[in-house]
């Protein structure tokens, strides 16, 4: 299953993101659709149940179909007014999950008809990628539309350039939707993703979340190259701004060597939390700020390590002090005092792949509350410092 990378969408989720779409794209019932990876059959079959008579389907798997057909295989010349569905996902580890240029090189549809140049030179790539290339190249027109199940990692900030080009290129509207449902029988988190031509939302993106309230928020297409436009996060930080003094102010923004070891440490996520004060006697230079990086339950955990003694997996973000904080034993304590008084904060940052994890740039950018005194006063008492 995985090495297909098949996620099957629940039927009652299938159900509204096809309300969804034709909330937002309303199409008469006689217009052509394919679902280009049906597996299940939950999106052919609520579309027909919604009077949609012309559904064209390709699943590749033997045992959900006795005619299959490679999507990668089926003509280029079929063009469709809505191309939906959910197609496979590449899971990061899985060899096969991929998708490999140079298998369909020798296929009467060659890669070069859908890939970029750019795309075409790399041994391989994620297979959702190439899915939303090809169905591009089946679209009829400017009023066609793709409307994909996708992971949520597809949209991190810096991944997919290429892609997300094309897409930027070719439809004036995107709009990114996520609920608090379980899509599939495997907790991946993922969105569905509807790429279209809007005239009222030209030029922008719909970042749609439904929990216990709908959320949405309309922004700039061109954020998608520059930003992380995942609903949950987004909305969460736009939501919740933080006031105070940068993190990068008190620490250095370079790579730390520790000692690492993934046997013999004896620093991980479930002990650094206890390793928030320093010892007595001990240098107080010769600790560094250590916060878990990935981890459904520890990630933003933070510790104080000591850097010539402590051995730590390779869990973590590893940080040095300025040099003006560097013997300021209660602010080094302080800042660990508030990061694992904000775990909740990190988790709503951390919607990004299957086991939550935060970027460099989620810690540098975490806003503490000091009063002065605490920043010129080695000696100054924790309580000075102020939770946000």
């Amino acid at each position: 299953m995985f090495v297909l990378g098949q996620y099957f969408t629940k039927k009652e989720i299938v159900d509204r993101l096809i309300d969804i779409l034709l909330f937002y794209k309303g199409y008469e019932r006689g217009i052509k659709i394919l679902e280009p990876s049906f597996g299940t059959g939950n999106f052919v079959q609520t579309l027909k149940l919604k009077q949609y008579k012309d559904v064209k389907g390709c699943e590749i798997d033997k045992k959900l179909t006795l005619d299959p057909i490679d999507f990668f295989e089926y003509p280029l010349d079929e063009k469709f007014d809505l191309i939906i569905g959910n197609p496979p996902f590449t899971k990061y580890n899985l060899k096969e999950s991929y998708y490999y240029p140079n298998r369909y090189q020798n296929s009467k549809i060659s890669p070069d008809n859908y890939l970029t140049k750019e795309l075409l030179k790399k041994e391989k790539m994620q297979v959702e990628n190439a899915f939303i290339l090809k169905a591009i190249k089946h679209l009829r027109d400017k009023n066609s539309t793709i409307g994909f199940v996708l992971p949520i990692s597809f949209f991190i900030k810096g991944k997919n350039i290429t892609l997300k080009r094309e897409l930027i290129n070719r439809f004036s509207t995107i709009i990114i939707y996520q609920n608090n449902k379980t899509w599939f029988d495997y907790p991946i988190p993922c969105c569905f993703a509807i790429f279209t031509n809007i005239e009222e939302l030209e030029n922008n993106i719909v970042l749609l979340y439904e929990g216990e309230k709908r959320t949405e928020r309309i922004i700039d297409k061109s954020l998608l190259l520059s930003e992380e436009i995942i609903p949950t996060s987004f909305l969460y930080k736009e939501q919740n701004i933080q006031e105070g003094i940068l993190l990068s102010n008190f620490i250095n923004e370079g790579r730390i060597k520790y000692q690492k070891s993934y046997d013999k440490n004896n620093i991980s996520g479930a002990n650094i939390i206890q390793n928030s004060k320093i010892p007595l006697k001990k240098d107080v230079k010769d600790y560094y700020l250590a916060i878990t990086r990935v981890g459904n339950s520890s990630v933003g955990r933070a510790g104080l390590i000591n850097i010539k003694e402590d051995v730590l997996n390779d869990m973590f973000y590893v940080f040095d002090f300025k040099e003006k904080f560097n013997e300021n034993k209660e602010l080094k304590e302080g800042i660990c005092y508030i990061l694992n008084n904000h775990l909740t904060h990190f988790k709503n940052l951390t919607a990004r792949i299957g086991s939550k994890s935060i970027k460099k740039s989620d810690v540098l950018n975490f806003k503490v509350k000091i009063e002065e005194g605490l920043l010129n006063h080695p000696d100054a008492h924790l309580k000075r410092m102020i939770e946000i």
